[in-house]
């Protein structure tokens, strides 16, 4: 069963158009990732699911809930880290305090409220900052604080804009952890926005790829990533003129691209079982020391920039 799905999903400001008419189908139980670059329709998506917008045109449902008809429905089965996380816990009230409210807000049984509330501070690292005052933790803290807030009821459904964006890289590993885990024990579906490739790769069985307020792409992650691998590229480390090994190897009919580096070329071998063999004698025929000859994993960043420039079809 789909999640979240979309049809023509439109939102116009003026004449902006911020998101256009994009289609999405997000499995239960997904981790799905929205690729773009700042401005590309990320953030008015979520936006638009978690009923904070109205549509322009077209429409979508969350849990079968649909977003114009039923929005307090929707409201009930989501949880949201929005853009602006820090700025959606009360300054005044300690950490344990937030949490507690917000529990309750969702009709947390009133048994489970603390045995959550600590769970969650323990694994985030906030356990000793529990009376702290929000308005006065750092701006990762008070990201880790919100993410909490966000999964605190146990939603159906995650929405998290950039949830890693504030984070040093020993937190932004423990969220990832735990959108695993979530995943894993609750099997929730996870929406997460980023610009950050890395990151999608890491966490994401699916993606879709948006610019300028266009889905370009969308699939499983191995599947798209898959898509790169006719390119065939390797990289060849060596001892010794790289110039020289750069030259070798433009020379050679078969070869599409070569790149340089410090220690290192990396070719794009047409049919690279039959002519990996012949660049390498070749090579080494010249002087050329290899090292190093291995096939470059295609990633995210890969696909991203093959696709904005056109060079991967939908």
């Amino acid at each position: 069963m789909d999640e979240i799905t979309t049809t023509g999903l439109t939102k116009n400001f003026g004449d902006l158009v911020a998101v256009d008419h994009i289609d999405l189908n997000i499995p239960s139980g997904t981790i799905f990732g929205l690729l773009g670059p700042n401005g590309a329709g990320k953030s008015t998506t979520t936006r638009l699911l978690s009923t904070l917008l109205r549509p322009t045109e077209g429409t979508g449902t969350v849990s079968e809930y649909d977003i114009i008809m039923e929005p307090v429905r929707v409201r009930e089965v989501i949880g949201v880290l929005p853009e602006e996380s820090n700025h959606t816990l009360y300054p005044s009230l300690t950490a344990y305090e937030n949490l507690e409210y917000f529990a309750r807000l969702y009709d947390v049984p009133e048994d489970e409220i603390p045995e959550r509330i600590e769970e969650l501070l323990t694994f985030m690292v906030l356990w000793d900052r529990k009376d702290d005052k929000a308005g006065e933790l750092s701006t990762g803290n008070r990201q880790r604080l919100a993410l909490c807030r966000a999964i605190l009821h146990r939603p159906k459904v995650l929405l998290l804009d950039e949830p890693t964006s504030a984070l040093d890289p020993i937190a932004a590993k423990r969220v990832r952890e735990l959108i695993l885990e979530l995943s894993k024990k609750y099997k929730q579906t996870f929406l997460i926005n980023s610009h950050n490739l890395p990151e999608v790769q890491r966490v994401c069985d699916r993606i879709a790829i948006i610019d300028e307020g266009k889905i370009l792409l969308q699939g499983k992650t191995q599947e798209l990533r898959s898509k790169l691998l006719a390119k065939q590229q390797f990289r060849i480390r060596i001892v010794g003129d790289v110039d020289k090994a750069g030259s070798i190897a433009k020379s050679m009919n078969f070869v599409e691209d070569v790149k340089q580096e410090v220690d290192s070329i990396i070719v794009t071998i047409e049919d690279p079982t039959e002519n990996n063999s012949s660049l390498m004698q070749n090579m080494l025929s010249q002087g050329i020391k290899i090292v190093e000859f291995a096939e470059e994993e295609a990633t995210l960043e890969d696909l991203y920039l093959e696709v904005v420039k056109g060079g991967i079809e939908k």
